[in-house]
């Protein structure tokens, strides 16, 4: 895959029955998983769906991406 530069969003972590909920602040989009790593990688694989989608109807095979950084803005102490 090709990337063209680095994307920074930022996400809040919050634990509910047993799971971990990595939601982005900048785009309505979250990622769910058993652990924070897991979580922040769920939320990676949607923003990484949500941002490749093209408006064309074709796109070039090759298509430039940006990287996606993510940084822990909220949750409990110590989950990121």
């Amino acid at each position: 895959m090709h990337y063209a530069g680095l994307m920074r969003v930022s996400a809040v972590l919050t634990q509910t029955a047993g799971m971990w909920l990595a939601q982005c602040e900048e785009v309505d989009r979250a990622g769910e998983g058993r652990t924070v790593d897991e979580a922040v990688a769920s939320l990676r694989a949607a923003l990484e769906e949500y941002f490749g989608q093209a408006e064309a109807v074709a796109p070039p095979p090759e298509t430039p991406r940006e990287r996606i950084e993510i940084l822990i803005v909220g949750g409990p102490p110590g989950a990121a």
